[in-house]
């Protein structure tokens, strides 16, 4: 999570992220990839909400700029964080996976 108002009297919750990252495994995916997201996209301050898959690549960040519509990447990608100015290749977020699953 990015929060540039990160209050430090409420370490344990903010209303007011600029970015959210989650990585999703099978057992909790419906909460994550739904009731989660639902949540995070009406927060104000949100502009991008990013699921990475635990088991295989493949990226879904949703963009409030582009209304909440999911653009996937995947093996060979970079991924632009405008609002931290901060672009990654793909690999790098899956750096220490197991290479079997960067291989699929």
């Amino acid at each position: 999570m990015v929060d540039c108002n990160f209050d430090e009297s409420t370490p344990y919750y903010t209303d007011t992220p600029i970015i959210i990252v989650e990585v999703i495994s099978k057992p909790p995916r419906k909460t994550d990839e739904q009731t989660k997201r639902l949540e995070y996209i009406n927060l104000p301050n949100l502009k991008k909400y990013v699921i990475i898959e635990q088991d295989y690549v493949e990226i879904a960040v949703f963009r409030k700029s582009d209304q909440w519509c999911p653009t996937h990447y995947f093996l060979g990608e970079e991924i632009t964080f405008e609002a931290i100015d901060l672009t990654l290749p793909d690999a790098e977020i899956y750096k220490r996976v197991q290479a079997d699953v960067c291989d699929r």
